[in-house]
């Protein structure tokens, strides 16, 4: 779909810095790496595909989207991923909230360490290649032009690259489609994976130097050859 989550390209926003420091946390409160903890979890136990989460993601309400903070969003698409799969239903959650709030519960001081391996595998196994249907329709070095498409769903295609050609950089092998898979939950459907290079200027126009470029990883249905 064609949310405010597809910011790529687009201006008014500050300046990102390039540079953090070594020693950076990637979390900014401890609740936060809950959070990152809970999504590992989910997605390591089957509760829901990668494709689901960034779908359900995209779903957000577009000013919530902009002014709550990232690990807040997370949160929110969890909180209606797991009512969805059963592992705690909404009023269980909204109790649980509140109890929270009112200082009536503490968080359960409790490990299970020993499942720690298989919610690893778990989540390697959501990002393996799968074996396509059929041989590659593009190889490296292949002119492309990205599809002009707005699907109604959950798409990797950012808008910045819809109709702009470029070059098959590196082939990546069959994986599942994200649109399918955050449509209806089809891990099945693999489709070839490339890397693809466009220039900036055929991005973002003339003020970009020729030696200015971007690579972004690209599914096979939404490129046509040039």
């Amino acid at each position: 779909m064609d949310g405010i989550h597809d910011v790529g390209g687009m201006d008014s926003y500050h300046d990102l810095p390039p540079d953090q420091p070594d020693d950076a946390s990637p979390f900014h409160h401890e609740w936060e790496g809950v959070v990152q903890s809970l999504y590992i979890t989910g997605l390591g136990s089957d509760a829901f595909e990668l494709d689901r989460f960034r779908y359900t993601l995209e779903g957000d309400d577009p000013e919530r989207y902009l002014t709550v903070p990232y690990y807040e969003r997370w949160l929110g698409a969890l909180e209606t991923l797991f009512v969805e799969a059963g592992v705690v239903d909404a009023a269980e959650l909204r109790e649980r909230a509140e109890a929270f709030a009112e200082g009536e519960a503490e968080v359960p001081d409790e490990t299970d360490s020993e499942r720690l391996p298989e919610l690893l595998e778990g989540v390697r196994e959501k990002y393996l290649s799968r074996r396509g249907d059929g041989d590659p329709s593009f190889a490296v070095g292949d002119r492309v032009r990205a599809v002009k498409r707005h699907p109604a769903g959950h798409t990797r295609c950012p808008r910045y690259v819809r109709g702009a050609e470029g070059e098959i950089v590196a082939d990546r092998g069959a994986h599942v489609y994200p649109d399918e898979n955050a449509r209806r939950g089809d891990d099945e459907r693999a489709e070839q994976l490339y890397n693809v290079r466009f220039d900036a200027e055929e991005l973002w126009g003339e003020d970009c130097t020729d030696a200015d470029g971007l690579h972004i990883e690209l599914w096979e249905p939404y490129l046509t050859a040039v």
